[in-house]
């Protein structure tokens, strides 16, 4: 068969206008594509739209790169999004330019925002530095008074025999005296205080005496500012105890401060409980105090996040204005082209 005579039997052929013609349409598929026309044209519910809506940025330039997706620091892109899309909403843009500056502006009020939170670093990293060295502080006056009693050990029975021969008795004692005080300054000193009274009262429940050690170490903890009760703490001893005193009217008097030193041991903790929540309190303010002088950031950050804070109002100002123009210009609107001074020196 020639290709002309191919051509003339294709030619011959019903065309799809006239074969659809030629089979009617049933009234159920009629009815079929109602209902199916009458079935979803588009999101209905506030999330669907939103998410729509996105269908719009079709380049997001400047959205890709400007939230932190990953690592320290990461922020939330849809949060980002939902901004964006509500400037979009707001301003409507039409076209690629138009786009752009609202892109601008929600990148611009996104780095703002990120302004605020390096501000609240700076102070931040401020309070919490100082809260490490005022803590710092605080355990190296006690360990200080510590290592000053130690060093300076006044035992009563060696009459000061173990000193420095370098330094005189009276500048040991007014040493030691200055650590005693220092100890009472702060929650860890009187804690620490607490702790040894409570051993001794410890020792004095199941050994019905204090040990050596613990007496010595309370009288170097409190001989100059209630020496009255180190004396006790001291001499104190239970009446099966064999001295070696000779007088009789001597080892009545120990077995008495032993009888007293229950009574005394509980009246010295109460007043060392009352001490540490006055002290604790002081601290407390103290604190507080330290706290408010320091939510400021330093003057070199403050410095650096008013001049990119700055510099981010002029892009977003700059933007707004750019925006509004091209949106009143496409209206039909007579605008005026932007007025540009040049603020240099002259000649």
């Amino acid at each position: 068969m020639s290709l002309k005579e191919t051509s003339q039997d294709l030619s011959n052929l019903p065309s799809p206008e006239q074969t659809a013609s030629k089979r009617p349409v049933s009234e159920r598929k009629i009815q079929a594509n109602r209902q199916n026309a009458l079935r979803s044209t588009g999101p209905t519910t506030a999330q669907g739209k939103r998410n729509v809506s996105r269908n719009a940025i079709k380049h997001g330039i400047l959205a890709r790169e400007v939230v932190i997706t990953a690592g320290e620091g990461e922020e939330n892109l849809k949060e980002f999004h939902d901004l964006l899309e509500k400037f979009w909403e707001q301003y409507e843009p039409v076209g690629v330019v138009e786009e752009l500056l609202v892109e601008k502006i929600a990148t611009c009020w996104w780095r703002k925002a990120r302004v605020l939170r390096a501000e609240n670093g700076e102070i931040r990293k401020r309070l919490d530095a100082a809260a490490k060295d005022r803590e710092i502080r605080n355990a190296e006056k006690v360990t200080l008074s510590f290592a000053l009693l130690n060093q300076g050990k006044l035992s009563i029975l060696d009459n000061g025999q173990q000193a420095d021969q370098k330094v005189s008795l009276t500048d040991r004692w007014s040493a030691m005296q200055v650590a005693q005080s220092r100890l009472r300054e702060h929650p860890l000193g009187l804690r620490e205080l607490r702790g040894v009274l409570e051993r001794a009262k410890f020792e004095i429940a199941t050994q019905n005496r204090v040990l050596e050690t613990t007496r010595r170490e309370i009288l170097d903890l409190f001989c100059f500012l209630d020496y009255a009760f180190a004396t006790t703490c001291l001499v104190a001893r239970p009446a099966r105890t064999r001295d070696r005193l000779s007088k009789k009217a001597l080892h009545k008097e120990h077995v008495a401060a032993h009888a007293a030193l229950p009574a005394l041991l509980d009246e010295k903790l109460k007043w060392l409980s009352e001490l540490e929540r006055f002290v604790t309190k002081s601290e407390d303010l103290a604190v507080d105090a330290e706290a408010r002088s320091l939510t400021l950031p330093p003057a070199d950050a403050t410095d650096k996040l008013l001049r990119y804070d700055g510099h981010l109002d002029r892009q977003l100002y700059r933007a707004m204005d750019e925006l509004e123009r091209r949106q009143r210009q496409r209206r039909g609107e007579a605008v005026p082209p932007p007025l540009n001074i040049n603020l240099g020196r002259g000649r």
